[in-house]
């Protein structure tokens, strides 16, 4: 972990997000998916960035416009505190990668696209991703994901995709996966775990793996060290924090 001045170096407009380039070599090279950086962004407590795209010098974040890193412009200067937490971790073993998340918190999911698809015994691991969104207008571009990903889509108007919840075709792809990276509204988390726990097609040795399922949540993350202890988060194990314990938790631990 440490503490230094970004560079902005882009910022423009991505779909329904605001794209901004960081450039701070010696933060970057410790994120990964799922860890984060606390940014000075002239609020009282700092706010926690996450990778979107990982570069050898910096890196990429997607937020929603009235994010406070949306008003970034190049040029400016923005202290860190990182590289912070735990993220999300492939298990060697894995052959089928199901990503599901809503459009919110898709940027936080995106660098495991590339790492999957270029990972795995054969070369390639199968990657699917589940989405959801309230409409086709909040969705990430889906021309900018590569071609070999598979995406199923699901929206609250129905607009495009499916016309509903993720919850209605997450049953359908459980069975095929050997790991699954979440990152949505954690009040669906409940829900998403009594899926995983329902599905009659998921071999026991998976259903019983530690993280075979993974989820993200971020609390309020005032100091990232763990000293405050404020973004304690409820486990079957007792609180755990965000910070140093997760952002990233196994979904069946998390209640």
């Amino acid at each position: 972990m440490v503490q230094c001045d970004a560079t902005v170096t882009e910022a423009d407009r991505t779909g329904p997000y605001r794209r901004v380039r960081l450039v701070a070599p010696r933060v970057a090279a410790g994120l990964s998916a799922g860890r984060f950086a606390l940014a000075e962004l002239g609020d009282y407590l700092r706010s926690p960035l996450f990778p979107a795209h990982l570069g050898a010098t910096g890196f990429d974040i997607l937020v929603a416009p009235a994010h406070p890193a949306a008003t970034l412009l190049p040029g400016t200067r923005v202290n860190l505190i990182g590289p912070l937490g735990c993220g999300y971790e492939l298990p060697q073993e894995v052959g089928h990668l199901l990503l599901v998340a809503d459009a919110p918190h898709l940027p936080t999911l995106l660098p495991l696209i590339s790492l999957g698809l270029s990972s795995g015994n054969s070369g390639q691991i199968s990657v699917a991703l589940l989405l959801s969104a309230t409409s086709a207008r909040d969705l990430y571009p889906v021309h900018f994901l590569p071609p070999s990903l598979e995406v199923r889509i699901t929206t609250g108007d129905g607009s495009i995709g499916h016309a509903g919840s993720l919850l209605d075709v997450l049953p359908d792809m459980v069975g095929w996966a050997d790991a699954i990276c979440i990152a949505t509204d954690p009040e669906i988390y409940p829900s998403l775990a009594d899926v995983i726990r329902a599905s009659r097609h998921l071999p026991s040795q998976l259903r019983g793996r530690r993280r075979f399922a993974q989820a993200l949540v971020v609390p309020r993350i005032p100091c990232g060290v763990g000293a405050c202890q404020a973004c304690a988060v409820a486990t079957r194990h007792g609180p755990r924090l965000a910070c140093t314990d997760g952002p990233v938790f196994d979904l069946l631990e998390l209640l």
